[in-house]
């Protein structure tokens, strides 16, 4: 099978399963395929706009493949460094071979008008997840998170120490935060210090909360929801006895792996448990509760542009009570003087900022505790944040933040002290 029709259908099974990219099989394939998938995934909405001026995208049921043929071909052509012949020509072929002789021809004609006319589209995401971010976003914030949305999110590592030294040794630019963020990539398993165990993968946001707690030595952490392991692992580091708890047995497998591939594991507990259970459960009281709670996902579109194409204001909705619940559960097992952290990697206020309100007037003991920034590096070469990432007294960035560096997911935490 040639590398473009397993690229066609492997966007045909992400769009019509609702599957995520990463799930597949596909996925570990050339970094062709991945460029390809990704980047119709990313620009879906402009492409189908520009086909739509061309050709019906209506097809029958059986002829569902020359849609995703299209909006395939019209990629290379319009974005990826393909000749426009050799892009127009391999297309048809392949129409040719699934479908027929006649719907090769209209794929012919299509193609060699988009290869003539390179037609744009200021489209990027569909009006279901804009409808999301209309309530919380202004036109100029949205219009922001489209720019962003059009390119691949760098990848970010966290290093168990000596961030100065690896930062050097991966050509990397380093965060006040300790987050590495490599200029160029490629295969994780090969870059330096992955076999030993030095750092992780994690986006900078995601980071940040965990950072910003301060000093966790000795402290007993309960990391809800913990795979994949980022946080569970930054807590490790930092000297804290953790607790790592999630609902998925194949998830919690991983985690362990990783914690065992950084040689972090020597005062890990792990259980796999459905996490309200677990709290109704349990009697223990911890230091530290981190709540990376269930959530919509909206704010890892640069990573996952499928998220675009899936998420509605009804899966933002949906996972609110649970959300909820999980808070006023943790909240009975903190210490005195501990830390509540949620966290959810959602754009919406209504897993974020509204629920911490919501929080508040139900349980008058806890009150928003602010940063603490002890872990962060003060040397005048690491890059600083901006500021307004840590403005009122929560944690909320925003796909655009740091743009000029790469930018960042959108994340929300806030810190909920016990008096």
């Amino acid at each position: 099978m040639s590398e473009r029709f397993q690229a066609v259908q492997t966007v045909q099974k992400i769009m019509e399963e609702k599957v995520f990219f990463n799930t597949l099989k596909e996925a570990e394939t050339s970094a062709f395929i991945n460029m390809l998938v990704l980047t119709v995934l990313r620009r879906m909405v402009g492409l189908e706009e520009i086909l739509s001026r061309f050709v019906k995208l209506k097809f029958k049921k059986s002829e569902q493949i020359l849609k995703y043929l299209l909006l395939c071909g019209a990629a290379e052509i319009l974005y990826l460094d393909t000749p426009d012949y050799a892009a127009v020509s391999e297309y048809v072929a392949l129409t040719k071979k699934a479908c027929g002789k006649f719907a090769s021809g209209m794929v012919n004609a299509v193609l060699r008008k988009i290869a003539t006319q390179k037609p744009k589209s200021d489209k990027v995401f569909p009006a279901s997840f804009q409808k999301i971010l209309e309530e919380d976003y202004t036109p100029e914030q949205i219009k922001k998170m489209e720019i962003a949305a059009l390119s691949e999110a760098p990848l970010d590592l966290s290093v168990k120490e000596d961030p100065t030294l690896w930062a050097e040794k991966l050509n990397a630019t380093m965060f006040e935060s300790k987050t590495l963020r490599l200029k160029t990539q490629g295969r994780i398993e090969s870059l330096p210090g992955f076999q030993e165990g030095t750092w992780w993968v994690q986006d900078l946001a995601s980071a940040l909360p965990i950072t910003l707690l301060g000093d966790v030595k000795n402290k007993k952490v309960l990391d809800l929801c913990a795979a994949p392991g980022g946080k569970t692992a930054q807590l490790l580091s930092a000297g804290a006895e953790v607790l790592a708890l999630d609902i998925n047995p194949e998830r919690m497998t991983r985690l362990e792996q990783n914690i065992r591939r950084l040689h972090l594991e020597k005062n890990l507990t792990t259980r796999v448990s459905d996490g309200l259970q677990f709290l109704k459960q349990t009697t223990d009281i911890f230091d530290i509760i981190v709540l990376d709670a269930p959530c919509s996902a909206t704010g890892t579109f640069r990573r996952h542009p499928e998220v675009m194409h899936f998420k509605t204001l009804e899966d933002v909705n949906a996972q609110i009570p649970l959300q909820q619940n999980l808070l006023s559960a943790a909240a009975k097992h903190v210490a005195k003087g501990g830390i509540l952290l949620y966290c959810t990697c959602s754009l919406s206020k209504k897993e974020g900022e509204q629920q911490i309100e919501h929080f508040l007037a139900q349980n008058p003991t806890f009150h928003l505790h602010t940063f603490s920034k002890d872990n962060f590096l003060t040397f005048s070469t690491v890059q600083k944040l901006e500021k307004n990432i840590f403005d009122n007294q929560v944690l909320r960035t925003l796909p655009y933040d740091m743009a000029k560096l790469g930018g960042m997911d959108g994340f929300f935490a806030a810190y909920l002290k016990k008096d």
